[in-house]
């Protein structure tokens, strides 16, 4: 959000704070319950996907019904919304990986 607002972007900043919020929640929550069942990687891919896949349909129906942006520009911008979340994905995984190895108490 704030990224939003020094770079000129202020109309995405409320979206942003709650697309990204609700994206933490889905992530930190869903990744808590499969822990239980799965391995690390597993669970950590299938929730940041979860929550990635929020993210992008919650910015296109942001810019659909708040900014009024036309359905079409709207769709656009999804490809991008891919990309960030795919990114988040590939950087996460290993970080909290080497997060975790190094401060083990962190897992609980």
């Amino acid at each position: 959000m704030s990224a939003d607002v020094m770079l000129g972007y202020s109309h995405f900043a409320p979206g942003t704070l709650a697309i990204k919020g609700i994206e933490g929640a889905i992530v930190g929550s869903l990744y808590q319950h499969l822990r239980k069942r799965f391995n690390y990687s597993l669970s950590a891919v299938i929730a940041i996907f979860a929550g990635g896949l929020e993210m992008v349909l919650g910015y296109f129906i942001y810019e659909q019904v708040a900014l009024g942006y036309p359905f079409g520009v709207a769709l656009a911008e999804v490809p991008f919304n891919v990309v960030q979340m795919s990114v988040g994905l590939i950087i996460a995984i290993p970080v909290v990986a080497a997060i975790t190895r190094v401060f083990p108490q962190i897992k609980n």
